[in-house]
């Protein structure tokens, strides 16, 4: 049995290519894509973000309107770790309970 992380929130492009090149992997919710839920411009745009040794790859779930991106350069999470974390994205979806973000903001 694997253990998932918590999950944590990334959404600017860097963040989602260091993410990608550190072995992660990722859940996009499409009501996060923008105003437009534009699924194909945004994976050109994260395409377009990768470097070199990062091979993306994207999974789209139409019945849970999700997209898993991962790296194919390098091993790819078991079925567990991805049933996990999509569990997480819904929970977070239907609870209306936020995923923290990665780093958080100090208090001013």
């Amino acid at each position: 049995m694997t253990s998932v992380a918590a999950p944590y929130w990334v959404s600017e492009l860097p963040e989602i290519v260091g993410e990608l090149q550190r072995g992660k992997w990722m859940i996009a919710r499409w009501e996060n894509l923008g105003p437009d839920e534009d699924l194909a411009h945004w994976q050109a745009a994260v395409r377009r973000a990768c470097t070199a040794d990062i091979d993306p790859v994207f999974i789209d779930v139409p019945r849970r309107s999700l997209t898993l991106v991962l790296n194919a350069a390098l091993p790819a999470p078991d079925d567990e770790d991805i049933h996990l974390s999509i569990a997480a994205v819904e929970h977070s979806r239907f609870t209306g309970r936020p995923i923290r973000p990665k780093h958080r903001r100090p208090a001013i």
